[in-house]
């Protein structure tokens, strides 16, 4: 890959504790791949413009958006040592500081009390399943925003995937039933290796949470509703093989699947929206 916004050597990478997950792996591979679909083929909505990152994590994104010419990029996320960490790593590489912020908050609280149209683009990159009212948080993106919005998430297809069990669990989910316009819910440990979910409960002494999985036929229901247009945006140059969600389901599919598989099989889908 030619001049990548992210180096193997970065510490964006050496500092990220998701690597070796089968979906979505936080290798330079991956990342640098998800960087071109996402950003740099996007370029002309964020040269220049003022961005809010919802979900930021670290902040590696909204340094990528920062290489590839974004004036201002403001990150949000509910945990605090990841905040943190993006604000040293930025201090680390001499980023200029009056060319980004971030801030430990709840994005829903944070959107609802800015000003219309305070960003010209809002990313919600690997956030919007965390949300307990996806439809709620796609709203107040877009009114937010003077100009665009990415979003690159899970599907509904990933509620028949997700966790060990959910091929019994979820038994009854088939190919048509994920093309109607429906929302799933699953399942899944709130606590993940370097950040917690912010919405929880405790069931039978455990602690769970909630992903909330629309199938892209509703979230395309969802944007025109919101009166948003939108562009899917295209892996297939990442493809490897033809892949549903059925080659994804146990262990061992997972774990000898090539990254772009989720995208390839519709488990995960990106919109660049615009008003």
């Amino acid at each position: 890959m030619k001049n990548p916004l992210i180096p193997e050597d970065s510490p964006f990478l050496t500092h990220d504790t998701r690597k070796s997950r089968w979906a979505i792996p936080y290798h330079w591979e991956c990342l640098n791949a998800r960087l071109k679909v996402l950003l740099t083929q996007n370029q002309k909505c964020i040269k220049g413009k003022k961005i809010l990152d919802v979900g930021s994590h670290m902040g590696t994104f909204a340094y990528a958006a920062l290489q590839s010419g974004a004036d201002f990029i403001h990150g949000l996320d509910s945990e605090e040592k990841m905040i943190t960490l993006g604000k040293n790593l930025f201090q680390e590489l001499d980023v200029a500081k009056k060319s980004y912020s971030m801030e430990v908050c709840d994005a829903l609280q944070y959107l609802e009390n800015i000003e219309e149209e305070s960003f010209d683009m809002v990313f919600c990159l690997g956030m919007l399943y965390y949300t307990t009212e996806p439809y709620r948080l796609l709203k107040l993106m877009l009114r937010a925003t003077k100009e665009t919005v990415i979003i690159d998430t899970f599907t509904a297809s990933y509620a028949a995937i997700q966790g060990k069990d959910a091929p019994q669990v979820y038994k009854n989910i088939n190919d048509e039933t994920l093309k109607l316009p429906i929302l799933l819910t699953a399942l899944t440990q709130p606590e993940k290796k370097d950040y917690t979910l912010p919405h929880s409960f405790g069931y039978k002494n455990k602690n769970l949470g909630i992903i909330t999985l629309p199938s892209a036929e509703l979230l395309e229901i969802w944007f025109q509703s919101l009166g948003a247009g939108f562009k899917k945006l295209d892996w297939s140059t990442y493809k490897t093989r033809p892949c549903t969600y059925h080659d994804l389901l146990n262990p061992e599919q997972k774990k000898s699947s090539h990254w772009a598989d989720v995208y390839t099989s519709g488990v995960r889908v990106s919109y660049l929206l615009h008003k």
